[in-house]
């Protein structure tokens, strides 16, 4: 999505304690201690070191931790309350206990689905048959961006970047097989084997919508040759996520200019889009679009959108094309070793298509509004923690360190769903008939989508995904918002039964490393409404770096095997952010056990407790090959090292565990990092 700088916010990603979903962890996991490990020589391995032994890495995966099945375990809840809505047959029509209810039920019945095959999809692919025109290969170009198939580019609404309050009409890069640009034009051997396994896939997809073999092949050939053409147009992946070189407004009159042989009136007629400026992330693909659309037969253009309607209803469709996208996306690009279940698979779709539906009912289940209240709770201490600390920052000048406090003030925490939600009742949706049901809720979607252009931002505003039942949140940086849905606020992230040294160590500290966010050096490129404004003085600047610059050595010197460390550059933002979640929460911790004191657990006092909840959420076992990949390319250390990492610069941690001066976990004084 253009312009916003997303942060994934995952419990996948992140964090996890235990693989019950339905567990109450009243304290840390104790019995999960190597208590054959100081505390103070390595605290990764005594936190987490005897559950890592009990619970290897499963061959298929290459990284192991309560987070991963905890992540598993959220889609084990969304099925509990699907099957219970799902039971009944007598929900009033367009309710969201029948939207939800039927369209599970409709992926279930595999019979049915298997029995229609295809045929669900026969007016369209007749259509796009049909062309003879280019007139007609843009018509199909519209219905296929109805149903959310982003054919020759993609296009949606966000807020804008240099208006971020209102959302702006983007049209970005799209309909392409492959993950970048750089798998169709590079040249080594792993880059032209994907080109292949491309054209292979399209022509079984091909082949599976009942063209024959000789022309499947042919027309493979054709469409990999297409999509490389408007590739080569497009950003790389890093320039593409970048919002100020996919940052060009523009007019109608100029979109009309950029490509004027693609009928862009009816597009907005027929999409029922304002003809206000809008944004367009890429002009030269656009550019490139328009000769493409000129010189390519049309013949191509139709294999071209029948392929991409074939592969974007594939999961929809009898298990020979979903297993082929899965062979294709999951196993070949993703690495996926196992599909996943039917049951799975269809609480997946539910969430895609009729997200708000299901998470109605989700809440009702698994996030009441004690639980609400309680996370609220938490966020306001830890914005009180946050304050005061910067009220205590030496290095900032007094107007930054009050713009500072006005942002923080005016960072925005969404809490378990939104105020508002989606009404579905428009829309159709049978027991019988689940390619329907998936085209209908995708129709709804695009058009809910189309209809913000121009609008103001809400201040509730969220993302169609992650959805409020989902186990993944985020922050948006220019929006000054960060997301927390009902999903992820689930033991082992948030556990409303837990201790609060349980709860400020895990969730507490990923709280505020993300609040820090909004006023470190990625946040000071916005001010407190999301404009694209540097509120920082070039002091301010020299003295953050200046700071950081110990955090990056600090990091240089931690290795995963002899030769290959950490760039202390690359995870520099992160862990900053780690060290400063650390101390603000165990600052708001102690604030909480003024009113609430904490019994000693197992001989584990609060302030221990609190960093082996940190250690336990954090401490992931991961196999080299996965580690130096991430030393290559992630922002995040390895786990062990972000354990570790800011832990050895916190005196509260010293003091905790009585760790002496000289003790591999304490780092030296005059070594010893803080920014915040």
């Amino acid at each position: 999505m253009h312009k916003l700088f997303v942060f994934p916010w995952s419990l996948a990603a992140m964090l996890g304690m235990t693989a019950d979903a339905h567990a109450v962890l009243e304290a840390v996991q104790t019995h999960d201690l190597n208590r054959q490990v100081e505390a103070c020589t390595d605290f990764y391995e005594f936190a987490n070191g005897n559950w890592r032994a009990d619970n290897p890495i499963p061959a298929s995966l290459q990284r192991w931790s309560r987070k991963l099945s905890a992540h598993d375990g959220n889609w084990h809840r969304q099925q509990s309350v699907l099957e219970a809505i799902a039971g009944r047959k007598d929900w009033r029509p367009g309710s969201a206990e029948q939207v939800a209810g039927d369209h599970y039920a409709s992926c279930m019945d595999e019979s049915a689905v298997e029995a229609a095959g295809a045929a669900p999809l026969s007016a369209l692919m007749t259509e796009i048959d049909r062309a003879r025109t280019l007139a007609d290969v843009e018509r199909s170009i519209r219905r296929l961006q109805d149903l959310a198939v982003p054919v020759a580019f993609g296009s949606s609404s966000a807020p804008g970047y240099h208006d971020p309050l209102h959302f702006v009409w983007t049209i970005s890069a799209g309909g392409l097989g492959l993950p970048d640009r750089d798998f169709y034009l590079k040249s080594e051997s792993r880059f032209a084997e994907a080109r292949e396994k491309l054209q292979a896939h399209v022509a079984r997809v091909l082949t599976l919508g009942g063209i024959s073999d000789a022309q499947a092949n042919a027309a493979a050939i054709k469409i990999v040759s297409l999509e490389k053409r408007l590739a080569g147009a497009s950003l790389d992946s890093a320039a593409a996520a970048d919002p100020v070189a996919t940052d060009h407004i523009m007019t109608f009159a100029q979109l009309k200019t950029l490509a004027p042989h693609f009928d862009w009136e009816a597009y907005f007629d027929e999409a029922k889009l304002p003809r206000i400026p809008l944004n367009v992330a890429e002009p030269k693909l656009l550019q490139q679009l328009d000769r493409v659309l000129m010189d390519t037969p049309i013949a191509t253009w139709k294999a071209y959108l029948q392929w991409q309607l074939l592969e974007s209803a594939s999961p929809s469709l009898p298990k020979r094309f979903a297993q082929e996208a899965f062979d294709y996306k999951e196993r070949y690009l993703g690495k996926r070793i196992e599909a996943k279940g039917r049951a799975q698979s269809c609480v997946e779709s539910t969430d895609a298509s009729f997200g708000d539906a299901l998470a109605q009912q989700y809440v009702k289940a698994y996030f009441p509004p004690a639980a609400k209240a309680q996370v609220q709770e938490i966020v306001r201490n830890l914005r009180i923690a946050l304050r005061e600390r910067i009220e205590a920052v030496q290095w900032m000048a007094p107007q930054t360190k009050k713009a500072a406090l006005e942002k923080l003030a005016a960072t925005d925490v969404q809490v378990g769903y939104p105020g508002h939600w989606t009404d579905y009742s428009a829309v159709r949706v049978r027991r019988d008939a689940f390619w329907n049901n998936v085209a209908a809720a995708r129709r709804f979607n695009v058009n809910e989508d189309r209809q913000q252009v121009g609008k103001p931002v809400s201040r509730d505003f969220w993302l169609p995904t992650p959805t409020p039942s989902s186990a993944d949140g985020y922050l948006i940086v220019e929006l000054n918002k960060i997301v927390l849905p009902a999903g992820l606020l689930q033991p082992p992230f948030f556990n409303p039964n837990a201790t609060d040294p349980v709860n400020y160590g895990a969730f507490g500290i990923a709280l505020a490393h993300d609040l820090t966010h909004f006023i470190d050096s990625l946040g000071a490129a916005n001010d407190l409404k999301g404009y694209p404004t540097n509120w920082w003085t070039d002091a301010d600047r020299m003295q953050f770096e200046q700071r950081s610059q110990c955090v990056v050595d600090q990091f240089n010197g931690y290795f995963i095997e002899p030769g290959v460390h950490h760039d202390g550059r690359r995870v520099l933002g992160e862990s900053i952010a780690d060290l400063a979640g650390v101390h603000i929460a165990y600052a708001a911790l102690q604030r909480v056990m003024q009113a609430h004191p904490v019994p000693v657990v197992d001989g584990f006092t609060p302030e221990q407790q609190f960093f082996i909840s940190w250690g336990q959420a954090t401490g992931a076992a991961m196999r080299l090959e996965a580690q130096r990949q991430l030393v290559a390319s992630d922002p995040h250390p390895a786990p062990k090292f972000r354990v570790i990492g800011p832990l050895s610069n916190s005196q509260e941690f010293q003091k905790a565990f009585s760790c002496a001066v000289s003790a591999p976990m304490v780092r030296p004084p005059e070594k010893r990092c803080q920014v915040w």
